[in-house]
């Protein structure tokens, strides 16, 4: 683990709460067999889901900032927010308990997938207390009602996507220079990367203009709707976390705008969750082509969109920042019974996973290209 990350290094920054959770710089490569599948040259992958040897993705940077802080005020308790099936809730339940801390996972419903299953067990595995709420509403109740009755309470945002907590994806994007500057990768033209909480896509947005990147373009791939309120948050997050740099660090004056943010919602779905054919077809596609494995909410989407743009020839080199976990976890999967868990959970496990009807038809498919593609399946 490295002594101070990539951005006190750089900038000189003062009292900051930070420790040391990951494992960083992450590995970069290229996507050699995706590039030939398309007849593209030029695409890379970030690999933050080997962030950790214990539970990888996008929270661990996040975590390295926001848990330093929560340790700092002596929080007893950490609670935060999600869907059923929230990475940030499972990662959070993992690194805060090895801290001595009890966590709180505050969720609300999202389409029934077998990853949400696996989510869910791991929260209850890992020790959350899993406080389901069903819709937002009731999930503000919830998390009022645990900030009035927990002591020592630390409430962390949904996707730890605070402007300390987006320090991490400054961090990031000053690891991918330096991947860069050491030959480990080319500079892309075009990032893309999930866009749910905001955090990831406003700290690299950040780390880009603290760079003078101007010609890297970060394409956010949307999870939920309305995607101008999705600008609206990056660039209040993105304008939040520079002002906390200059208030703690030497950084140089940049301005930030809306004309910065390229989100694109056209590989949403009907909602968030939604396991999408082209999501689905896309999980499929990069396991069978990188042994990559990605999830449909989040990193699904994003290659799907990543194959599509390349498909109608954007400009390269491109990459994919993988937010999602490669770590292996089938020891708890072992124990998996839901009858274990709090009694109100268990009629999700009872319910047909929403891309079980299209996973057979797309998985053919997939097959069947690759063949006429020249890979053996």
């Amino acid at each position: 683990m490295r002594e101070q990350p990539w951005l006190f290094e750089t900038f000189d920054v003062r009292d900051i709460p930070w420790m040391p959770i990951g494992n960083f710089p992450t590995p970069i490569h290229r996507l050699e067999n995706l590039e030939k599948f398309l007849g593209y040259d030029g695409i890379w992958i970030k690999r933050d889901d080997k962030s950790s040897n214990i539970y990888g993705g996008n929270k661990v940077r996040k975590f390295e900032f926001v848990l330093a802080d929560a340790k700092r005020k002596n929080a007893k308790w950490v609670m935060s927010f999600g869907g059923l099936g929230s990475n940030q809730t499972v990662a959070l339940t993992i690194y805060a308990s090895k801290l001595g801390m009890k966590t709180i996972s505050v969720l609300v419903y999202q389409p029934i997938t077998e990853h949400v299953l696996k989510n869910l067990w791991l929260m209850h595995y890992f020790g959350s207390h899993i406080s389901y709420a069903g819709n937002v509403p009731r999930a503000v109740l919830k998390a009022i009602w645990h900030i009035l009755t927990k002591r020592k309470l630390y409430v962390v945002p949904v996707g730890a996507s605070s402007p300390l907590g987006t320090l991490g994806y400054v961090d990031a994007m000053i690891e991918l220079k330096k991947d860069v500057d050491e030959g480990r990768a080319e500079m892309p033209r075009a990032i893309f990367v999930a866009v749910g909480s905001c955090g990831t896509y406003a700290g690299l947005l950040v780390g880009k203009k603290l760079l003078g990147l101007d010609d890297v373009k970060i394409i956010g791939i949307a999870v939920s709707k309305d995607s101008i309120k999705t600008k609206e948050r990056v660039l209040k997050l993105a304008r939040k976390t520079y002002k906390l740099l200059k208030e703690h660090a030497s950084v140089p004056e940049v301005k930030i705008d809306e004309n910065d943010i390229i989100i694109d919602d056209n590989y949403l779905g009907r909602c968030y969750g939604d396991p999408t054919r082209e999501s689905v077809k896309a999980v499929i596609l990069l396991k069978k082509l990188e042994n990559v494995e990605l999830e449909t909410t989040y990193t699904g989407k994003t290659i799907a969109a990543l194959i599509d743009y390349a498909r109608r020839g954007i400009e390269g080199p491109i990459l994919f920042w993988n937010t999602f976990n490669s770590v292996d976890l089938s020891y708890a999967f072992k124990e998996m019974d839901y009858k274990k868990m709090p009694k109100n959970l268990w009629r999700f496990f009872m319910m047909e996973r929403a891309e079980k009807k299209i996973e057979e038809e797309v998985n053919k498919e997939v097959e069947k290209e690759l063949r006429e593609a020249g890979f053996e399946v």
